[in-house]
């Protein structure tokens, strides 16, 4: 079974769906269902732009997205055609952060139409190992860690060139610990100082967190990179490329971590030595720089709401489409 599936399993009311002729019953299971709050994840998809039509002022309709603003020629043309194809669907539109906001404000959303935190870690289970370590006292660990696929647009090549510049001319050089899966695997196998140990279930990613102090992720384009909310969570400072979209949100440089330039190695062979230098007072000052509050989806939503679709006494129904979407394995 897809992962996707385990993770929506609890939901009785849900629709799996390979093709765009699996979703024939939705119009029919939502006019049943007369949610107050519509999801729907982008416009790409036919049937959900036709139910996002068919739902105005029947349900406040927030669509999400998470595209970046790439001035590519498919986006300049999306602007023009975004006032009669787009911005008709929906009467909000749910973001990670700031750089999504700049698309959409592009494609004509007003900023009251914005909302934020459309990604999330799990927060509770996340921050378990830092509370354990700052309550028994214990030093930050002098590891780097890499958690992503080793894929050519997370510059896992970068990485290797700058780990390997960095224990050249590094006296006492951290481990780099590396976990994922993907095509170039074998490029980081049985070099010096990397351990590789692979794909990393979702339940053991906290486990994995607590086994190391910064987190390093040098990624060419990353929307928004929710292992660096998952990493922050865990009081791992961040070493981030500028092109990770967490990082004006969540990494604040010299605070709790550093940002480098995408193609800069000499820069992050730099950093890396900087912090292997750090003493463990300045570690651990920048593993509890930050805190994140535990506000929830339905918080987020629920506050943004107009009332005319979501009255104090029934509450908000929350519909989220796609409920799932299953994968060719």
């Amino acid at each position: 079974m897809h992962l996707s599936m385990i993770q929506f399993s609890w939901m009785s009311n849900r629709i799996s769906w390979r093709t765009e002729r699996d979703l024939d019953p939705l119009s029919s299971r939502l006019d049943a269902f007369d949610p107050e709050i519509l999801i729907f994840a982008g416009w790409h998809i036919r049937p959900y732009r036709k139910v996002a039509r068919a739902f105005a002022n029947r349900s406040w309709r927030v669509m999400t997205m998470d595209n970046c603003w790439r001035a590519t020629p498919r986006q300049i043309a999306g602007r023009w055609i975004a006032w009669v194809y787009l911005l008709p669907l929906a009467g909000a539109v749910w973001l990670p952060g700031d750089r999504q906001s700049i698309f959409a404000r592009r494609l004509g959303f007003d900023q009251q139409m914005i909302l934020h935190g459309l990604y999330s870690c799990d927060q509770t289970a996340m921050e378990a190992p830092h509370i354990a370590r700052v309550t028994t006292n214990r030093p930050v660990l002098r590891s780097f860690l890499f958690l992503g696929r080793f894929v050519p647009e997370k510059r896992t090549d970068m990485l290797l060139k700058a780990y390997e510049l960095y224990r050249d001319n590094t006296l006492n050089p951290w481990p780099l610990v590396c976990c994922g899966a993907g095509s170039l695997k074998s490029e980081l196998e049985g070099k010096r100082g990397i351990q590789v140990k692979g794909f990393v279930q979702p339940e053991r990613i906290p486990e994995v967190l607590a086994s190391a102090g910064w987190l390093v992720l040098p990624s060419q384009f990353e929307p928004w990179g929710v292992v660096v909310h998952e990493a922050a969570s865990a009081g791992l400072a961040i070493l981030a490329s500028e092109k990770v979209g967490a990082v004006p949100h969540l990494v604040q440089p010299g605070y709790n971590g550093f940002i480098f330039g995408i193609s800069d190695f000499v820069g992050l062979a730099t950093l890396m030595s900087q912090v292997s230098a750090m003493g463990d007072a300045q570690l651990d000052e920048m593993s509890r720089a930050i805190f994140f509050s535990h506000d929830s989806f339905p918080q987020t939503l629920g506050g943004h709401a107009p009332r005319s679709f979501c009255s104090e006494q029934q509450g908000c129904a929350f519909l989220l489409i796609p409920v799932l979407r299953m994968h060719r394995n």
